[in-house]
């Protein structure tokens, strides 16, 4: 599974776009919660809440036995033709994963997918 990990022990002010192609995919700054699926993005989740958006909620919760993290990993493991990037963002008080499909196989670092993610 690709899989960028992102450590912010204080968020902040912040909003959340595609990295791929850089729309922004909340509506509120400082929510975490993608309310309007933009970009190339696939789908959210909170560990420990299980908040899921988008269409593969069904899918990816009939994974859901131990954790969130082995619920997307068995999910993308479904895919295996398709290039998805699972980026998990830890914070103080939660961990939330989101997916994105790399419809043109961009190499980014993870650098610069923190950069174009989280602005």
């Amino acid at each position: 599974m690709n899989m960028v990990v992102i450590e912010r022990k204080s968020v902040g002010k912040v909003s959340l776009y595609c990295p791929f192609t850089n729309e922004k995919l909340d509506n509120d700054n400082n929510s975490l919660e993608i309310y309007e699926g933009a970009g190339n993005y696939l789908f959210s989740m909170c560990e420990d809440c299980l908040f899921c958006d988008v269409g593969n909620n069904d899918e990816i919760e009939k994974y859901w036995n131990n954790s969130a993290e082995e619920a997307i990993e068995k999910f993308v493991k479904n895919y295996p033709d398709k290039n998805i990037l699972v980026i998990k963002l830890i914070t103080e008080d939660d961990t939330y994963f989101y997916g994105f499909l790399n419809e043109k196989n961009i190499e980014l670092t993870p650098q610069e997918i923190e950069k174009q993610f989280i602005k």
